[in-house]
């Protein structure tokens, strides 16, 4: 699955000298850090000590408590600022990790981008924002042309052209208006037509219905006859 979605991590990814010594600097840090928890027990172990002689008279052996403890303090100073060094550098050569992690990004996205700039130069740039506002403008002039937006000059433009053909049909003598008919006599006649089809029509089925009523009067007389 991870072949399909991303490469797989690289558990033996290389330790560099920077990681070496960060490390070493990590395990001094924690070394310092337990020393310094021993030499604090210790100092309050002669500072119990001293109260103790003093409790029971014993001036001598508690001024060599204090001793102990003073020269604890003094190895306590020490280490603490061992430690404070050792915790200063570490973070340093983190710190510089990370910024060369950010440098190495950087220099990254600024070579992406020169292979850009490289895909399409500046020329190339101007000539497509040039074609695209010809386009526009282009547009821009038919559309006012279909809405009938037409300035002072074009409807000029466009009397003066009707004029000239206008002249040149007269010359030819290929203007000849038809009149209009004032009268539609295939229509009116086709209309006569229709109304004495529809009279003939009417008139066979009256005398239909006629030859059924006398048809139906003979049956009926004829039934009362046979009943007789």
């Amino acid at each position: 699955m991870g072949s399909l979605f991303g490469k797989k991590k690289n558990k033996n990814q290389e330790i560099t000298s920077q990681d070496r010594a960060v490390l070493e600097l990590k395990v001094q840090r924690d070394n310092l850090t337990r020393s310094r928890k021993k030499i604090e027990f210790v100092i309050d172990k002669e500072t119990e000590i001293a109260k103790q002689c003093l409790r029971a008279k014993k001036r001598k052996q508690a001024l060599l408590a204090l001793r102990r403890k003073k020269w604890q303090e003094q190895t306590l100073e020490k280490v603490e600022k061992m430690l404070t060094n050792v915790e200063e550098m570490t973070q340093s050569i983190e710190f510089k990790q990370m910024e060369k992690k950010v440098f190495d990004s950087l220099k990254s996205g600024k070579d992406a981008l020169q292979q850009l700039n490289k895909m399409m130069s500046v020329e190339e740039v101007e000539q497509l924002m040039e074609e695209n506002e010809e386009a526009m403008s282009y547009q821009n002039e038919i559309q006012e042309l279909l809405a009938g937006q037409l300035t002072q000059e074009d409807e000029e433009d466009v009397l003066k052209e009707l004029d000239e053909i206008i002249e040149m049909a007269q010359d030819e003598k290929e203007i000849n208006m038809p009149k209009v008919p004032t009268k539609n006599p295939k229509k009116k006649q086709s209309l006569d037509e229709e109304e004495e089809e529809e009279e003939a029509t009417t008139s066979s089925e009256e005398e239909i219905e006629k030859e059924k009523e006398k048809k139906k009067t003979k049956v009926k007389h004829k039934k009362v006859a046979e009943m007789i």
